[in-house]
């Protein structure tokens, strides 16, 4: 019986990394389409805001199926969410350092090619390692610490000579785009790792700790539409530019957060105290993948 358990999980990591790789490519073109093409441009900035909007409302969905009653679920929102200030204050850290890094992947690729994009951008894996020892004070072994140092030879010696990017239609920065990367990077791998810190100070459940995190996250999202694009909104509505291709990468941004913290929960049996948010699930699974 565990043999054949064996053998599917196996079936299923293979086919979940298969899934995974093609949604994470998706997502990458799909978004370096939306920001190059000839068609009139949204504002990155709204189209993060109506990304936690939606996770917020999944995580609600799902705390109140956990709660399994009304009045209970009223009373978890009250407690946890409504009459503890102090936490919501404390979760605005991770949302203001993921509203910079999700506004960072839209400027970045507005001005590099998404294969450059992709590759750079895995160096959030060494650097959420580095964090991890830092701030959770785990340790890594010398093959861990060689995989790292090698990803980071790797991304070095592809950027080395890149290839001729596409052409578009619009001006780009690849200065501006590297140093976008750049900021994605850290605030990816602080973030990441500053959530599960929270998570494992106190039992509270995953979902209460991910509302907290998405209200935040929607009001500081909010105040960067206003102060990046509030005028501007002002005398071309909140969706402007919004097409079908932009509803597919909002999809996409959501979508490939659910399956990755699932399949952590699913093929680590994490503990709910161990477990990240929907964001940080990429980094739960990353951090499996080099054994931190």
């Amino acid at each position: 019986m565990a043999a054949t358990r064996d053998n599917v999980t196996l079936l299923f990591k293979l086919y979940c990394l298969a899934v995974m790789t093609l949604m994470a490519a998706a997502y990458t073109i799909a978004l370096r389409y939306t920001r190059t093409s000839d068609k009139e441009l949204y504002f990155s900035t709204t189209a993060v805001c109506i990304t936690e909007v939606i996770k917020l409302l999944l995580s609600v969905g799902i705390l109140a199926k956990e709660t399994g009653s009304l009045g209970r679920f009223k009373a978890s929102l009250r407690e946890n969410v409504l009459g503890s200030p102090k936490e919501l204050l404390k979760l605005s850290v991770p949302s203001l350092v993921y509203a910079v890094q999700n506004n960072m992947a839209f400027l970045a690729l507005s001005n590099l090619d998404a294969a450059v994009y992709q590759v750079t951008y895995q160096l959030k894996i060494p650097c959420t390692a580095l964090c991890t020892v830092l701030m959770l004070n785990r340790t890594l072994s010398k093959l861990q610490w060689v995989s790292v140092f090698m990803l980071c030879a790797g991304v070095t010696l592809v950027q080395w000579k890149p290839a001729q990017a596409t052409k578009v239609v619009v001006e780009q920065n690849p200065l501006l785009g590297f140093g976008a990367i750049a900021i994605a990077v850290l605030c990816s791998g602080f973030a990441g790792v500053y959530f599960e810190k929270v998570l494992k100070s106190s039992d509270t459940s995953l979902w209460v700790r991910n509302i907290q995190m998405y209200l935040s996250g929607i009001i500081v999202t909010l105040v960067g539409v206003y102060l990046s694009d509030g005028a501007e909104i002002k005398e071309k509505g909140f969706f402007y530019g919004y097409t079908y291709y932009v509803w597919f990468v909002i999809s996409l941004t959501f979508a490939l957060g659910t399956l990755l913290v699932c399949v952590s929960i699913y093929l680590y049996g994490l503990p709910r105290q161990d477990t990240t948010s929907i964001q940080q699930g990429e980094t739960a699974s990353k951090e499996r993948v080099i054994g931190v």
